[in-house]
């Protein structure tokens, strides 16, 4: 009785142990996917003629998301052209 007990509670922590893992990778995908539409949207506002209206209309954000993603997004890049740089590194994502 002692082994199985021992053996479930082993194929539980394993599988515990497995849904973690997947939990981390979750979380990691989430925030590169996080930081490259952080950086096309700072790319998106960058360019003449764009409001954050017409970006927020675009790619189906609310104007206060794109605003609050402009914010933020401006303390990781200083400029439109480190955003730019950051995707063309980034392009296959």
């Amino acid at each position: 009785m002692v082994y199985s007990s021992r053996s479930q509670y082993d194929a539980h922590r394993d599988r515990a142990r497995k849904a973690i893992a997947r939990q981390k990778d979750a979380a990691e995908r989430e925030r590169e996917a996080r930081t490259v539409r952080d950086a096309e949207i700072l790319a998106m506002l960058a360019i003449e003629g764009a409001s954050l209206g017409s970006v927020a209309a675009d790619v189906g954000l609310s104007k206060s998301m794109v605003a609050y993603i402009d914010r933020t997004a401006r303390a990781s890049f200083d400029s439109a052209e480190q955003a730019r740089a950051y995707l063309a590194q980034h392009a296959e994502a």
